[in-house]
């Protein structure tokens, strides 16, 4: 078991999932037009900058964590006005690897993305800002379509091949 969990260490590395998870994002990220707040009342626009991504090992062998910055600027359109919102977040990407069955491959999976892994802080001015913050539960709209965009990305045909890493006869990455 011991060797198992190192060559799974060797190999799934922070490192290599923060590579893996920057490839797929890139630097810029944007959604919608997206319907929002009470009855859909509203439409957004998000674009926004990716930071620097951070990894870290978790508390058990293959346990990674990904921590993905991202500052958005949002544009809410409520009929004719336009409320500017800006937003700090970081979305948490949990991931736990293991050697397959045979120990040919590495397999990762991703942790289901919920609410509890998107840290935000946003600001929007005005009195249209605090009406959008408000009755528009502006944070609780943000993370439903955060964690939509991330749920998709990390669906792609691309990053599900990234889940499965095939090892050498050395146990070397061969990625």
């Amino acid at each position: 078991m011991a060797d198992r969990d190192a060559v799974v260490a060797a190999i799934a590395t922070p490192e290599r999932a923060v590579r893996d998870i920057g490839g797929l994002i890139g630097d810029r990220v944007s959604f919608g037009p997206v319907t929002a707040g009470p009855g859909g009342m509203a439409t957004a626009h998000a674009n926004g900058v990716v930071g620097r991504l951070r990894g870290r090992h978790g508390t058990r062998a293959g346990r990674t964590e990904v921590h993905v910055p991202v500052d958005l600027d949002v544009r809410v359109e409520i009929g004719a006005r336009n409320v500017p919102v800006e937003v700090g977040m970081t979305v948490r990407v949990g991931l736990d690897a293991c050697l397959a069955q045979g120990g040919e491959h590495i397999v990762v999976e991703v942790d289901e993305i919920g609410p509890g892994d998107i840290a935000l802080e946003t600001h929007a001015r005005g009195v249209g800002g605090v009406f959008v913050r408000r009755l528009g539960n502006l944070d609780a709209e943000i993370r439903h379509h955060v964690i939509g965009f991330v749920s998709g990305l990390l669906d792609t045909p691309e990053a599900r091949e990234l889940r499965y890493i095939p090892l050498e006869e050395e146990g070397e990455e061969t990625a």
